[in-house]
């Protein structure tokens, strides 16, 4: 069975931080609006009060919350027997929680998605995602783009030699039958397996050097003392976030 930590490496700091640095940003703003009819010394407590405040909403709610009983309740599905495939073949559950390993030759990752619905329960699923290279010559971009479409085991998306999907039967997936069906795609395009180290060094980090840089595009500094930098992410309306 797959163990991983309840508490993620590096979790509690990230809340410190962001719950330091949102709370700072609401006691400004409370100290300002107090000002109005409160002297400095008043205004400033009101202030100190609301940074604090947050700070304790972000570790004592916000932390205890995401990072223990919701991740534990997570970890534990993920070891439930609908994952039991994944664990007889010997993948890895990552602590960011999502499954990882080799089936046939083929490197394969499988994602749990949660959708919230605005009524009703939560959707859960999974995207399973797997990567290829081409016979030598034979790789171009429109082949990519013609392959993509509709399949027995699901809508497949081919990009920059990575093959993804959400499975047809997403609510118990079988997934042998879709690591197989994905496989006997792969044979019919005369696509060989890619691993995750040569995908990662040939692709991977040009992909995120894009993403790292249309993120940056997109931020904007609230405010900057010292080590403090706090930033605002504008939504990137392309992606519909």
């Amino acid at each position: 069975m797959n163990t991983v930590p309840i508490i993620r490496k590096g979790s509690i700091k990230d809340y410190c931080s962001n719950g330091f640095g949102g709370g700072m940003v609401i006691g400004i703003m409370v100290f300002l609006a107090a000002l109005i009819n409160n002297s400095i010394i008043t205004s400033l407590l009101h202030g100190l009060f609301a940074w604090i405040a947050i700070f304790i909403l972000f570790i004592g709610i916000g932390f205890t919350s995401e990072e223990y009983y919701k991740r534990k309740k997570r970890i534990r599905e993920l070891n439930s027997v609908k994952y039991s495939f994944l664990d007889d073949h010997h993948f890895i559950l990552h602590q960011d929680l999502f499954f990882e390993g080799v089936y046939k030759g083929f490197w394969f990752r499988v994602i749990p998605m949660t959708k919230w619905q605005k009524k009703g329960k939560e959707l859960k699923y999974d995207v399973i995602e797997s990567f290829y290279n081409f016979e030598p010559g034979q790789h171009d971009d429109e082949k990519e783009i013609k392959m993509s479409g509709d399949y027995a085991v699901g809508k497949l998306c081919f990009s920059n030699h990575c093959a993804g999907f959400i499975p047809k039967d997403w609510e118990d997936p079988d997934f042998k039958e879709n690591f197989d069906g994905l496989i006997s795609v792969f044979g019919r395009e005369n696509l060989k397996p890619m691993s995750k180290k040569e995908w990662e060094e040939s692709y991977g980090k040009q992909l995120e050097t894009g993403r790292i840089n249309e993120e940056k595009s997109r931020t904007k500094q609230i405010l900057k003392i010292g080590k403090l930098d706090i930033k605002y992410i504008k939504q990137d309306k392309r992606a519909g976030r």
